[in-house]
């Protein structure tokens, strides 16, 4: 019996046809468009609707002089980000495993992915007594009533930060879950003052947290480190020399990023 010949959509043979052209330039450095429709075996019009489309997004550059293309640094780019969280995670790890030795309370990691926060890390408090929270590594939740989450958008870039407000939808999770725009950017404002953040029972009942951020070597805020437990155990004081041990330990993430702090 002949086999039977699936042949596969449109949409999936252009995004194969774009992958090859990226992996071509990739090896080649330059090629011309006559060059690159030999390499993917389409005609050359086909290819220059592809190219234009990359050299309008910024992933490839077409010299004027010789009217070859390659690749810009956005590919690197992206790669960087990618590369960069899960450097962030594996970095971490040694500093979370202290600070979680230290307080026995409960270590979230996390950071901005596609316009969403995102856990990274989660460590389990050591306490009998502690809270079920909601967090799992990989999910996400609020940004606006979360320490981590707080954190990462107060140090967000403006269009990202323009873009969020206009979208959020404010849920009411406790009577202290920010409920409003203005509230929520003269709390980003505060945050960035103080240098941490904290959720005061904002998303969960009976869950208090201090955050703070972690930067690259650019200076750049990537991740945010928080440290949570039961508010009968988080008591202003406490919550105090909490603030103090979550700071000092995003720094020597930072540092390990590269980050150097103007800090004598």
């Amino acid at each position: 019996m002949r086999k039977k010949i699936v042949k596969e959509p449109d949409e999936v043979q252009s995004v194969m046809k774009t992958l090859k052209i990226l992996e071509a330039l990739a090896i080649e450095n330059e090629l011309s468009l006559t060059d690159l429709s030999v390499k993917i075996e389409s005609h050359k019009s086909t290819v220059y609707r592809f190219m234009h489309t990359l050299c309008e997004r910024g992933y490839v550059r077409r010299a004027p002089a010789t009217e070859k293309f390659s690749l810009t640094l956005k590919i690197f780019e992206l790669g960087m980000r990618v590369f960069e969280r899960v450097d962030i995670a594996k970095l971490a790890a040694p500093v979370i495993a202290r600070l979680s030795a230290t307080t026995e309370e409960t270590i979230h990691l996390a950071t901005m992915d596609d316009q969403r926060l995102v856990y990274l890390t989660k460590q389990e408090s050591t306490h009998s007594l502690r809270v079920s929270m909601q967090s799992r590594v990989g999910m996400s939740a609020p940004e606006y009533c979360t320490g981590v989450g707080k954190t990462l958008l107060a140090w967000a870039d403006t269009g990202f930060l323009e873009a969020y407000f206009m979208r959020c939808q404010f849920v009411q999770y406790t009577k202290n879950t920010i409920s409003d725009k203005l509230t929520l950017a003269a709390e980003l404002q505060s945050i960035r003052n103080q240098g941490y953040a904290v959720d005061d029972e904002e998303h969960e009942y009976g869950v208090r947290c201090v955050a703070a951020p972690i930067r690259n070597r650019d200076g750049k805020v990537v991740a945010a480190l928080s440290i949570s437990g039961p508010t009968i155990r988080m008591t202003d004081d406490r919550m105090g020399i909490l603030r103090g041990l979550v700071v000092d330990a995003v720094e020597e993430i930072s540092n390990e990023l590269g980050y150097k702090s103007d800090k004598k």
